[in-house]
């Protein structure tokens, strides 16, 4: 995972919450794909079909988005440790 999982734009007010570090190497990245999970939520997942990232477009208007992406954080971060 990067050093800070949790990215905003403020340009356009957009949150990207990374769940786990990239499964593949750096020329898979373009394989990922997102999927439309709710209102203005997008999950990315990588190309082993899990998911990589949370993307929460108009962040600002989600704050219950915003707590589940950082408690999805959390989770992978304890599994990550758990599998370890």
């Amino acid at each position: 995972m990067t050093d800070n999982p949790v990215v905003y734009d403020a340009e356009t007010d957009t949150l990207l919450v990374t769940l786990r570090p990239w499964p593949g190497t750096e020329g898979d990245i373009g394989r990922v794909g997102g999927t439309d999970a709710g209102d203005d939520l997008v999950i990315h997942y990588a190309p082993d079909g899990e998911p990589w990232a949370w993307e929460i477009e108009h962040a600002s208007t989600h704050p219950e988005l915003l707590a589940e992406a950082l408690a999805a954080v959390r989770r992978a971060v304890a599994d990550s440790h758990a599998a370890a």
